[in-house]
């Protein structure tokens, strides 16, 4: 009997662990193909960012290039007037600012990085994890709802204890062909924020979201959002574009 009653332990075991295992495997395909939805080897986008505030509200626009296969950012302000043609820049891991009135470009230092970004509900740190949401966690689907394409996922993702980021855990809900629905960061200081991406349409020859809202859990009537205004994908990006210097 006790031989009989560990082999079923045994078997239990056995099967949780490829159940889990299963699991971790279809919630980074799901991530994967999220963000190869998303971005390219080279994107170019604009977008218009709404910072709303119960006491005032500021609109800017910016241009974003994405060079994701050499892990390079840049992103311009347009407008206004004021800050048009600030750089920021990330490079080798480097997150910088280039001012075009001083024509000087500052390195962000990392006591910088938990500062609001140009007083929005993202920080400094949010340009430089772009790429850390994925490599360096592990991946668990904790809930589905429905199958296949039009079913949805939730993506329970832990960092490893060398990976260096803000967060403690971040939970998302991705559509079965990739589209991200919800990413709720947990971080480190227990404060949440919320971030939806709704108004799915056509773009650049792809079905993405084009609207994406940061919600912080504990600023009331505070939300940031930025709009999709054009996205072209695949392009070749020079390698000038990434020198603050060539602001334009």
């Amino acid at each position: 009997m006790v031989r009989l009653s560990n082999t079923i332990w045994l078997l239990i075991f056995i099967a949780t662990g490829s159940l889990a295992e299963d699991s971790a495997k279809q919630a980074l395909e799901l991530l994967q193909k999220s963000e190869a939805l998303m971005r390219s080897s080279g994107t170019e986008a604009e977008y218009q960012i709404d910072i709303l505030r119960p006491d005032w509200q500021r609109t800017m626009t910016f241009r974003s290039h994405d060079d994701r296969d050499n892990k390079r950012f840049r992103m311009e302000i347009l407008s206004p007037r004021k800050t048009k043609g600030t750089v920021f820049l990330k490079v080798d891991n480097i997150l910088s600012m280039y001012l075009p009135k001083l024509r000087r470009q500052i390195n962000i230092s990392p006591a910088m990085m938990q500062d609001p970004w140009m007083g929005s509900d993202f920080n400094n740190q949010d340009l430089l994890d772009t790429d850390a949401m994925i490599d360096g966690h592990t991946h668990q689907i904790i809930d589905r709802q429905g199958e296949g394409e039009t079913g949805i996922y939730t993506i329970e993702s832990i960092p490893e204890p060398d990976t260096t980021v803000t967060w403690k855990k971040l939970v998302r809900k991705i559509r079965g062909d990739g589209v991200p629905l919800e990413m709720a960061y947990h971080c480190r200081k227990k404060i949440r924020r919320l971030m939806v991406f709704d108004q799915i349409a056509e773009m650049g020859g792809r079905v993405i979201p084009t609207r994406w809202t940061m919600q912080p859990e504990d600023g009331e009537g505070k939300r940031t959002v930025i709009t999709l205004q054009s996205i072209k994908f695949n392009l070749t990006l020079e390698s000038q574009l990434f020198t603050p210097m060539q602001a334009q």
